[in-house]
């Protein structure tokens, strides 16, 4: 009995210190979401947590941890793109790969209910730990309210998407990893308490999405947040969806996900009448060059400009060649919904940022090394 009580206790011990080593992000934490500019210069990056692909090397980010931000590592999980390394390992698991998604012709949809398809997850989580990830946030699980989905003879439901999601939270945690609510603010009733944070683009442009946050970030969670378009075209509606909510905002011109960009504060832009909700505490200062703060008086005119980036990927041999980087080779992919889930919403932007990808690819027995290059074209989107 005794021996049964000393392990009991070294069991819950071990879970302590598992919980207490997951970074978990404090309310108003700044963020930049960097998905698209795999060469970002971070010694001139304002905020204190950046999020990056999965795959970024190990040493990319031990190097933004040496400059003190800690890092999100996005994946999808509700769709594959046919250039992912692991793309022929879903293509085998019989019924998980779906049609092609109308967007985006280059990813289809998955049924995340099939058998199978939980190891290929848990592999991406572990490769995250991997590169020393601190959290991850888990795209695309959107799909029920998505017309390519629902045209399925057996749909997703909201409920098969409650049951993934907790899994996706309790499985993360198991592994010693945080993990982020991407979108579905519709669900949070269901699924907030087994996430450590949430992610979510443009609540702003849909009435009362963003509010749809307040108990999360009630109970002592982060939210951060992206809006695209020009601060001052959406500076009152922002000034309004957002006040006393608490959410990490961030506003870029596109939905290119470049470093440029403006860290919003409220409280600076839109009067006396604001609150942000949080006091910041970031150790970070914004300077005008790293995130411009724009002005409320003053119209600014920007020149968006399309941004070739080139980046070196090495894998092992597969069906397909692929990139170490979802978001430093093509634009990230993001869904979200609203009160309403069962209605789609279209994206909202459609301007694209080409990128040349080179693809190295190592054979096991030759050594040879093949380059193929590629052009792809990514761009963010909001469905």
């Amino acid at each position: 009995m005794k021996l049964l009580s000393s392990v009991c206790a070294l069991a819950s011990l071990l879970f302590i210190n598992n919980i207490e080593a997951r970074w978990i992000p404090k309310i108003g934490t700044t963020w930049n979401d960097v998905l698209a500019d795999p060469n970002f210069d971070v010694s001139k990056e304002a905020a204190d947590v950046i999020e990056v692909d999965y795959e970024t090397s190990a040493a990319k980010i031990e190097k933004y941890h040496s400059y003190g931000k800690k890092v999100i590592c996005y994946f999808s999980g509700g769709t594959i793109e046919s250039w992912r390394r692991d793309y022929d390992k879903y293509v085998a698991v019989p019924g998980l790969v779906k049609n092609t998604y109308s967007i985006w012709d280059d990813e289809r949809w998955l049924d995340y209910r099939v058998s199978g398809y939980k190891e290929l997850v848990i592999s991406r989580i572990k490769i995250a730990i991997d590169n020393k990830c601190d959290a991850i946030e888990v795209d695309n699980m959107d799909g029920y309210q998505i017309k390519d989905v629902k045209s399925w003879s057996n749909p997703l439901t909201p409920e098969d998407t409650v049951t993934y999601a907790k899994w996706l939270a309790q499985t993360a945690h198991e592994l010693g990893i945080s993990i982020g609510l991407k979108n579905i603010a519709g669900l949070l009733p269901q699924v907030a308490d087994y996430f450590d944070f949430a992610v979510n683009e443009s609540c702003v442009n849909y009435k009362n999405e963003c509010a749809m946050y307040t108990d999360f970030i009630k109970s002592g969670k982060a939210v951060f947040g992206i809006t695209y378009g020009d601060v001052n075209e959406k500076l009152s509606t922002m000034c309004r969806e957002l006040n006393g909510i608490g959410i990490s905002m961030i506003m870029k011109k596109t939905q290119a996900l470049l470093q440029d960009g403006i860290i919003w504060d409220g409280e600076k832009l839109c009067g006396s009448g604001f609150s942000n909700g949080f006091s910041r505490t970031s150790s970070s200062s914004v300077s005008d060059r790293e995130v411009p703060i724009q002005s409320t008086t003053k119209k600014t005119t920007t020149t968006t400009k399309k941004t070739t980036t080139t980046t070196k990927k090495t894998t092992t041999t597969t069906k397909k060649t692929t990139t170490t980087t979802k978001k430093t080779t093509t634009t990230t992919k993001r869904t979200t919904t609203t009160k309403k889930t069962t209605t789609t919403k279209k994206p909202t932007t459609t301007k694209k940022v080409k990128t040349t990808v080179r693809r190295i690819t190592k054979t096991a027995k030759s050594k040879k090394v093949i380059v193929v290059i590629k052009t792809v074209t990514r761009r963010k989107r909001r469905v």
